[in-house]
């Protein structure tokens, strides 16, 4: 295939996911059904399935063998076998409005936003380097498809054209919790692309097999045998199992597709046999590729390549096409998604404090200002992760397959798998374990996972052998690296959490992290502060029930922070209005009471009441004395219908009719 062809087809595909989520904004009444979302938004965990398991699944199961099967195996697994833990994680989700997982995992120790930013960057470390992969695959596969190394010109081309689509529908609005219904829809038809891709070559690879003489069918299962071996399944195989079980949950994309982007929270429940019948789809096709490049293949070409070079060496030019467009689809939707996730995370738990710190909020007077400045920011940290992911692609000289970059990001995300986990099951949790644990689990992960394949190899030389040998730390154990590094970082991550919360050390609940000039002494000045998030006139219309010369109470702190939560996420929005009540020279016992969503009887009065709620067939909501949504249960959503971002708790009723 010529590079004009080949070019003008990746060109195509861009342009369809332009389109699709555009028309999907524009007019979103006419694609508002509910059984047509439900497909898409199961189809829109597909993101999972990045350019590593559309290319190096089948590189991985040739060389490794059983290694390839976990990253499939254990999320279909967790999927079936765990139902009551994926919905109590979305109800908790949805009671905190979390966007992001930092958000997330903060709100439940203390609304910490220290605990936000190691999460952050323990995500941005382990998320920079995948988005490399992403955009080298895409190289890569233009070139074998062309014929010509065009591999850098078209990671210069991607990545910003990647980094505008996602600033552009992914950053829509300053609210997080305003949903990108167009990305959704985009990202769905891309995992319809990848996998309509893979079966098409599978079918190539099947009729390799069947036509093969008896000779290349028996080398060609000698070799996959050997690969296969029962004595192949080895420790690694376990420890891969571990970090890609909750892979679906923690990584930034999943966690973004699966819980921000649902309208309920059991929305993720629901599509948890969808999307593990994709996930065994996928991995099962990766089995006759393989099988089928051995026989027909030389050796010398790399199995992550098969998916291409198969269809290639048949002469099928249209299948050929099918697998670059799966492959561009599969490192597109991964890179948009999780710079899109990351640049909320980014923005909200780093950024946003050095700018109030900076400009204060004094500057910020004008109705919205700090929304649509924060929009701004979140769209440059987009461009910001795609060139700092394309800056690793072009500077950053890898020799790695594409299975063990992967497989570095997932422990990653590991590190804090444990404070996802403690999250979903309460709140009330240690900041400073949490802390600690987190910083200790992130430096080890650095240190024996993340630099020993970028360090110059003088550097590892003179390391190794040592104590401080990065592959074989304090000369204990004989393990691969990747089982080393998890046992090493995850195994100190939770023994450090352990000993901190055994000894009940307390962090100071409300640092002023901001040293905001804005002190808060009455109703008007909250009603100022957060108009300059929101927009003065929503402000005024969520606190027209109260006397503006009257003095904050737990009733308005907790609206003020729960509005600006939507604009720069619950922990920084908490340490600002915290910031700025201390400022009126407020104990932090009085500012953590005034920010209480309620106290620890009213949260449970909350739960109980939408238990029973739940166990009534009839659609069913109640108000306050305001005449604002306390409460309500599944049935009323689904007769009414209504958009997600009107339903929350101290929405006002006068909204919704």
């Amino acid at each position: 295939m010529s590079l004009g062809l080949s070019s003008f087809f990746a060109l195509a595909l861009v342009l369809l996911m332009f389109a699709v989520a555009a028309f999907v904004e524009r007019k979103p009444d006419g694609i508002d059904r509910p059984r047509l979302r439900r497909h898409a938004y199961t189809l829109a965990l597909g993101v999972y399935c990045t350019s590593w398991t559309f290319y190096g699944a089948v590189g991985s199961a040739v060389r490794d063998g059983w290694s390839y099967l976990p990253i499939y195996a254990a999320p279909i697994l967790l999927l079936l076998a765990a139902p009551r833990l994926l919905r109590r994680l979305a109800d908790a989700v949805a009671e905190e409005r979390a966007t992001t997982v930092s958000d997330f995992i903060a709100a439940r120790f203390g609304h910490d936003i220290v605990v936000a930013r190691l999460v952050t960057m323990i995500a941005l470390c382990g998320t920079i380097p995948y988005i490399a992969l992403q955009l080298r695959s895409i190289g890569a596969a233009l070139s074998i498809v062309s014929g010509a190394d065009v591999s850098t010109q078209t990671m210069l081309i991607a990545a910003p054209v990647l980094a505008v689509f996602a600033a552009l529908f992914g950053a829509r609005k300053f609210e997080l919790a305003g949903r990108s219904e167009g990305l959704l829809y985009a990202i769905a038809l891309e995992s319809v692309i990848k996998l309509i891709a893979l079966v098409l070559v599978a079918g190539i690879a099947v009729a390799v097999i069947v036509n093969a003489d008896a000779a290349s069918l028996s080398r060609g299962l000698e070799g996959f045998q050997q690969s296969f071996r029962a004595d192949r399944i080895s420790l690694e195989v376990a420890v891969i199992f571990l970090i890609a079980m909750p892979a679906i949950l923690v990584l930034p994309r999943q966690f973004y597709m699966g819980l921000v982007e649902a309208r309920r929270p059991d929305d993720f429940v629901r599509a948890r046999f969808g999307f593990a019948a994709y996930l065994a789809i996928m991995a099962l096709v990766v089995l006759p590729i393989a099988l089928a490049g051995i026989i027909l293949l030389d050796p010398g070409i790399s199995a992550d390549l098969y998916v291409l070079e198969l269809p290639a060496a048949r002469g099928q030019a249209l299948i050929l096409t099918a697998a670059l467009l799966g492959g561009v689809s599969a490192a597109a939707s991964m890179a948009i998604v999780d710079s899109t996730a990351l640049a909320t995370m980014v923005s909200n738990d780093l950024l946003f404090p050095t700018l109030i710190r900076r400009r204060g909020l004094d500057s910020a007077g004008e109705s919205g200002a700090m929304g649509q400045r924060m929009l701004s920011l979140r769209r440059l940290t987009i461009l910001a992760i795609m060139a700092l992911g394309l800056g690793w692609a072009l500077l950053v000289s890898s020799q790695d397959s594409l299975a063990s970059i992967g497989l570095i990001a997932f422990a990653a995300m590991a590190q804090f798998v444990p404070h996802l986990l403690l999250a979903a099951t309460g709140k009330g949790r240690d900041p400073l374990a949490a802390r600690a644990s987190l910083t200790i689990g992130f430096l080890l992960w650095l240190y024996t996972l993340a630099l020993p394949p970028v360090l110059p190899a003088s550097w590892i030389a003179a390391l190794s052998g040592g104590p401080a040998d990065p592959v074989n730390l304090l000369g204990i154990g004989a393990a691969s690296p990747l089982t080393h590094g998890v046992i090493w970082s995850i195994g100190a991550n939770l023994i450090v959490f352990a000993a901190i919360a055994a000894r009940g050390i307390g962090a100071p609940q409300l640092p002023r992290l901001f040293g905001a000039e804005r002190s808060i002494s009455n109703q008007r000045d909250l009603v100022l502060l957060t108009g300059s998030f929101v927009g003065h006139e929503r402000a005024e219309r969520a606190f027209e029930d109260v006397d503006p010369l009257a003095p904050v109470d737990r009733r308005t702190a907790s609206r003020a922070r729960a509005l600006i939560a939507q604009v720069v996420g619950s922990s920084s929005a908490r340490a600002l209005v915290a910031s700025a009540l201390a400022g009126n020279r407020l104990s932090l016992q009085d500012v953590a009471r005034l920010l209480d969503e309620g106290g620890a009887s009213l949260q449970f009065s909350r739960k109980l009441l939408a238990s029973t709620f739940e166990n009534i067939d009839s659609g069913i909501s109640v108000v306050d004395a305001e005449l604002n949504l306390v409460a309500w249960n599944s049935r009323y959503l689904e007769l009414f219908d209504y958009p997600p971002e009107l339903v929350h708790v101290g929405a006002p009723i006068a909204d919704l009719i």
